[in-house]
């Protein structure tokens, strides 16, 4: 979790330092559009886009771990609480 933190704020600073040095006008065309904007947005605007999309396609993945952890410490204070009955019978208190 840190070394993401760590490499996140890297990258950032990185694109920060290339947007800031290159805010020169680029002209772009997608299919039949044609418009200028600054390089530093160009940049901003696809890390942005980048980031959605790794986030829509990783969600599922983080979702279905999140409820496999969440049954499995179901399971688990389950398990605690009949070890704790057993023990408890073992020892002759009710």
């Amino acid at each position: 979790m840190i070394l993401s933190i760590i490499i996140t704020i890297l990258l950032l600073s990185g694109l920060t330092i290339v947007g800031v040095q290159n805010s020169i006008p680029v002209e772009l065309e997608f299919f039949i559009w044609k418009f200028q904007m600054s390089l530093t947005a160009v940049i901003f605007y696809s890390s942005l886009f980048g980031g959605a999309i790794v986030a829509v396609l990783t969600a599922p993945k983080m979702v279905s771990k999140h409820l496999k952890v969440k049954r499995l410490n179901k399971e688990l204070y389950k398990f605690k609480k009949q070890a704790f009955d057993i023990e408890a019978k073992k020892d002759g208190k009710p």
